[in-house]
């Protein structure tokens, strides 16, 4: 991590020196254009301001949406007296407990909604309680519908969702993000159709729960480990790109 254990005395030397302890996992996929988004959104544009060529150096012009890539929602996206990503302190998802469920097995379905139940059970396989402060992470297993290829838009256009008792209890066990590997989280989508998100709409936002959509390849990391992601600070932001790693365990994590 570029800092020497030996540099450093007391609490710092002991936390470098647990970190370097883990594996650490890139969930964020690249940004760039023709990448999937959500339905809502168009995806970004990257234009080349100038060039080595004509002025020995190169820079790029990026428009986008809040919402590109791996992103965090802020509580003002759907709670118009909610939180703007500025406002979120800036630790919310610096190392925090992640909790990861894992439903591939079940192999969802678009539109299909999980229940507490299966959330329930994916936690005592893993052998885990979701405890305040975590952040609990919903795999479904959806990488398996990135895209192949240019015009392959099924993700983003479909996936499946959060019943409202799973989101309450996610809710009530008192994490401060739900996080998960589809593009909207909770909310369920069949060919575009957006159906009801009872995580953005009551469970999560307006409880300054916040929500992490569009992470990439959860089947390499362990069922536990430590969450790392720091949002832009756009003023008046719903939301915010963000690149998240996950620390973890290397000899508990899949095959």
């Amino acid at each position: 991590m570029g800092i020497e254990p030996r540099e450093l005395a007391g609490p710092q030397a002991s936390l470098l020196a647990a970190l370097r302890g883990f594996r650490v996992h890139d969930a964020s996929p690249p940004i760039e254009p023709g990448m999937p988004m959500f339905v809502a959104y168009e995806g970004p544009e990257l234009t080349p301001l100038f060039g080595h060529d004509e002025a020995g150096a190169a820079a790029n012009r990026i428009a986008m949406a809040e919402h590109t890539g791996t992103h965090v929602d802020a509580p003002f996206h759907f709670d118009r007296h909610g939180s703007t990503i500025d406002r979120v302190a800036p630790d919310a998802l610096l190392l925090r407990p992640y909790k990861k469920f894992d439903l591939t097995a079940r192999a969802p379905a678009a539109g299909e909604l999980i229940e507490a139940d299966a959330l329930l059970e994916a936690a005592a396989r893993a052998a885990f309680t979701l405890d305040p402060g975590d952040v609990a992470i919903v795999e479904m297993g959806w990488d398996r519908h990135w895209p192949s290829g240019p015009g392959d838009t099924y993700w983003g256009r479909n996936e499946p969702g959060l019943a409202e008792d799973a989101c309450r209890y996610l809710a009530q066990a008192g994490v401060v993000a739900v996080a998960s590997d589809t593009a909207g989280c909770d909310v369920p989508c069949v060919d575009g159709e957006i159906g009801h998100g009872h995580g953005h709409s009551s469970w999560f936002l307006p409880r300054g729960i916040l929500v992490v959509e569009g992470l990439r390849g959860l089947a390499e990391v362990a069922a536990t480990g430590l969450f790392i992601a720091l949002p832009l600070r756009i003023v008046g932001g719903t939301g915010s790109p963000v690149r998240v790693l996950l620390l973890h365990q290397g000899a508990d994590a899949a095959a």
